[in-house]
């Protein structure tokens, strides 16, 4: 990752930090998946510099960053944030820092944390009642997590569902293995500065 681009949230009296989250990061969302390839990868990645896992907040900086400058360019971030431009703000493409020492992989965290809706799943899939799949899970521990989160809502079925972020520092340095639409991965790292 050679050149990044930061956008901070600026929330007002008549939209407030998180309901800007979730539409700032749809918007991004969207971009990315019209950046797809082939292989379902997305050249830019996600930083969150003021991510505070201890108090469960992404912070309100969002920092994009890719391999070189025309791939930011190409996802024109001002086009895809238009209708919040008064809730935003989008430094111009700026080179990373050269001395990076700390590198991190941003990752979804997706906790299996409903029996009932595992169950309605399990219950589809396998072809059972959802009163058997039920029993089946009845003592499958159900997980939590306090990770930082965005509402999200699918442009699939239109439901809202939490895109819950990790951070791992990694000690490998720079991987680059591309990205999920959502910026996020477990392999490819980003800078940390």
């Amino acid at each position: 990752m050679k050149c990044y681009l930061d956008i901070t949230l600026l929330p007002g009296a008549d939209i407030d930090h998180h309901f800007l989250w979730e539409k700032v990061y749809q918007q991004i969302h969207l971009g990315f998946v019209e950046m797809q390839g082939a292989d379902d990868k997305v050249p830019i990645g996600i930083a969150l510099p003021e991510y505070d896992v201890n108090n469960y907040q992404l912070g309100s900086k969002l920092r994009l960053l890719a391999k070189d400058s025309a791939t930011l360019e190409s996802f024109n971030a001002k086009y895809w944030l238009k209708r919040l431009s008064d809730y935003v703000h989008i430094t111009s493409i700026r080179d990373v820092p050269e001395k990076i020492t700390t590198y991190a992989c941003f990752h979804r965290i997706q906790p299996k944390s409903s029996n009932a809706r595992l169950a309605r799943r399990k219950a589809k899939r396998e072809n059972l009642t959802v009163d058997q799949a039920l029993t089946i899970l009845e003592k499958y521990q159900e997980q939590q997590t306090k990770a930082p989160y965005i509402h999200i809502k699918s442009q699939s079925n239109g439901e809202k569902f939490c895109l819950f972020i990790g951070f791992i520092e990694n000690k490998l340095g720079n991987i680059d293995t591309g990205f999920s639409t959502y910026g996020l991965s477990r392999q490819s790292t980003v800078p940390i500065f």
